[in-house]
């Protein structure tokens, strides 16, 4: 800064006296007092505004530091922000970077979603069209199977067929007519045997016959003539009762026949050792086959029959106990003092291996008869009681005088099996030829009377 006393003109007078100059060095001087305290007036006015603008800028220099501080702090806190900035532009850069790969991935997964789902759409129409193939294939195999199977089923049923039917048309026997004979003529020994042995060791007192004495039947007796009537016929079994055995027992000796008769011509034509009610129904049975068919298919159906039946029902612990039974029904009958229960012990004892030998050939005969042939039918032949006497058909065991039978006789009971032969004529329905091969052998009263003279007993 210039000091302003400079600036002030001094005035110079050229020609002047002394005087002049001694006035003019007063006014000057006091021009220059003037001037110099105008001057330093000036200048402190100068030094005092300088000093103010000293101080102004001092103030002005604190200002301007503080806003430098300021602006230095504003700089770095804005160049702190602007880091930050920087490194959040950075993690935004990133994230954007990261969202925008997120994108391409979603928009590749998206992609490739689409792509699946079209794979997966053009997948589901194969797997329909192969599902429907493969349901057209299933059913067609289940066609295929099913006639394989039917055609298997033919198969093994025309293979058991023509098994069968060879099996049924086979028309050999297995064992001839004559033997068959001679079998039943064997039992019908053995029955005579056992009949005449019983009659003889089992021997009856004299019974001292009182026509009124029925009301002294026990029941033993009673029970014994009910079940003899079943086996050998009402009038037989009443001239049992009421005759004499102690010097003859013939009568006892025949009605045991007899009622071994019945019971083993049952067992040789029985099916099953089984009740009435069964057996009738399976020769009804067996009857609509014989009517129907040929003789080879119908004797192989009885033939299977009684096989696979008598496998079934082996009933045969039953049988010689039924034929003791009979044989204490008869003892009793006949007049014998011994309770049931005491004869059933003295005929099992003495007798059960005989009767057991019985029955075991009736078991063979029936096998034989209905199973081993099948050409024709075997029967044994049972003549019931009370039929009319037919030389033709039967044989008077007891062989009694013709000139005794005045008028037609009916038969008393059987003692013997005979054996007749069936067989079916070819090609008709329920026509027979019938051959009897062994004649039963009867009982009739005429007989009866001759041997034991009473021809004029009132049960004729």
């Amino acid at each position: 800064m210039q000091s302003s006393s400079s600036q002030l003109p001094i005035p110079v007078s050229i020609g002047s006296s002394s005087a002049s100059s001694s006035s003019s060095a007063r006014i000057f001087a006091s021009v220059a007092i003037v001037g110099l305290s105008a001057a330093t007036m000036f200048s402190a006015f100068k030094l005092r505004t300088a000093w103010k603008h000293v101080e102004a800028g001092r103030v002005a220099g604190k200002a301007v530091a503080a806003k430098d501080a300021e602006v230095k702090a504003a700089r770095e806190a804005l160049e702190k922000s602007r880091q930050e900035l920087e490194e959040k532009a950075k993690a935004l850069q990133s994230s954007l970077e990261e969202l925008e790969s997120q994108r391409k991935r979603a928009l590749e997964a998206e992609i490739a979603r689409d792509a699946l789902r079209d794979e997966n759409a053009t997948l589901a129409g194969h797997s329909a069209e192969l599902a429907a193939a493969n349901e057209q294939l299933s059913a067609t195999l289940k066609c295929v199977m099913a006639e394989r199977q039917q055609a298997q089923e033919l198969l093994e049923l025309r293979t058991a067929e023509l098994k069968g039917a060879q099996a049924y048309l086979t028309k050999a026997d297995q064992l001839s007519n004559a033997e068959v004979v001679k079998l039943v003529e064997t039992l019908n020994a053995e029955i005579l045997q056992i009949a005449a042995a019983i009659a003889e060791e089992l021997s009856i007192s004299e019974k001292n016959i009182d026509v009124d004495a029925k009301e002294q039947e026990s029941d033993d007796m009673r029970h014994a003539y009910a079940r003899t009537e079943e086996m050998i016929g009402s009038r037989a079994t009443e001239l049992l009762k009421v005759s004499e055995h102690h010097e003859d027992p013939i009568l006892v000796q025949i009605a045991i026949q007899a009622s071994f008769a019945r019971y083993t011509h049952w067992m040789i034509s029985s099916w099953a050792f089984e009740s009435p009610d069964d057996e009738q129904m399976l020769s009804e049975i067996y009857e609509r086959v014989r009517e129907t068919e040929e003789q080879a298919v119908s004797g192989r159906w009885r033939q299977l029959t009684r096989a696979y039946l008598q496998r079934i029902f082996p009933h045969n612990a039953e049988l010689v106990p039924d034929l003791v039974h009979a044989v204490c029904n008869i003892l009793v009958t006949a007049g014998s003092k011994d309770s049931l229960q005491e004869l059933h012990e003295r005929v099992i004892g003495r007798f059960g291996d005989a009767i057991s030998r019985a029955v075991k050939m009736s078991q063979v005969l029936n096998k034989q008869i209905g199973e081993g042939v099948t050409s024709s039918d075997l029967e044994a032949l049972y003549i019931g009681f009370e039929a009319p006497f037919n030389p033709m058909t039967m044989e008077d065991a007891l062989r009694s005088s013709e000139n005794q039978r005045h008028t037609p006789e009916s038969i008393l009971c059987t003692t013997d099996l005979g054996l007749v032969r069936a067989e079916k004529v070819a090609g008709s329905v329920g026509e027979w030829k019938e051959t009897i091969l062994l004649r039963p052998k009867v009982i009739m009263f005429s007989g009866i009377a001759e041997v034991v003279g009473n021809a004029e007993s009132p049960w004729v």
